[in-house]
């Protein structure tokens, strides 16, 4: 209980300790530490001791860094892969990036639901995601679901009317990675996705006889 009380507290913003004085730094000197994050208008909840136990909690720029889209959408995330490539590496300096390239991107209902996810080998429900910045908790994400998916991976996103609007996935393990190739491939049979990683630049495909397929720009 006591967890939960201090974790709650930093949601909504409430420390015991007095804020350090605050230092003059020059925003022109301040680089970026990634590439590239979502412009996803993400709504948050606080938690109840229900919802914050075994939520995953990951920090905000982390936001499907690694996500599904229907494969109808293809050339149009090809397309978004491609300008924001150019932008990356006109951004790219020894450190870090002198800009960020937001994504914004339409977001569509999916054919799976919350139940296609939790018949996957091994799933399990979780609460929604909680997440954070550097210092803090910003909250639990509205309308948001966690489906684990083998040790060291999982799916999330944001679902309205009961449909998926947002599928990305997080990973943190080699077997991470093996138990999202499987849920990607039992996936793909039906729901027919892509598999984004826009950190690595790269899309994931399907096809019919199961094969896997990349493309990068």
């Amino acid at each position: 209980m006591k967890k939960f009380i201090a974790s709650l507290l930093a949601v909504v913003g409430i420390s015991a300790h007095a804020d350090p004085k605050p230092e003059m730094v020059d925003v022109n000197s301040i680089l970026y530490s990634m590439p590239t994050i979502s412009g996803d208008s993400i709504k948050y909840v606080i938690p109840t001791e229900e919802s914050f136990e075994g939520a995953p909690q990951f920090h905000e720029d982390e936001w499907a860094q690694l996500e599904f889209f229907p494969r109808g959408r293809l050339e149009e995330i090809q397309q978004k892969l491609t300008e924001y490539k150019s932008f990356e590496i006109k951004s790219r300096v020894a450190s870090g990036w002198k800009n960020i390239y937001l994504r914004n991107i339409t977001r569509s209902e999916f054919k799976a639901d919350i139940g296609t996810l939790e018949s996957l080998e091994g799933a399990q429900i979780l609460p929604a995601p909680i997440l954070t910045t550097a210092s803090s908790a910003l909250g639990q994400v509205e309308g948001g679901f966690t489906v684990t998916i083998g040790d060291g991976a999982l799916l999330y996103g944001v679902e309205y009317n009961n449909r998926i609007i947002s599928l990305a996935a997080s990973v943190h393990s080699d077997q991470g990675n093996t138990a999202l190739t499987t849920a990607f491939m039992n996936l793909d049979k039906t729901e027919e996705l892509i598999l984004v990683d826009w950190r690595g630049q790269m899309i994931i495909t399907g096809s019919s006889d199961g094969k896997l397929g990349m493309w990068k720009p």
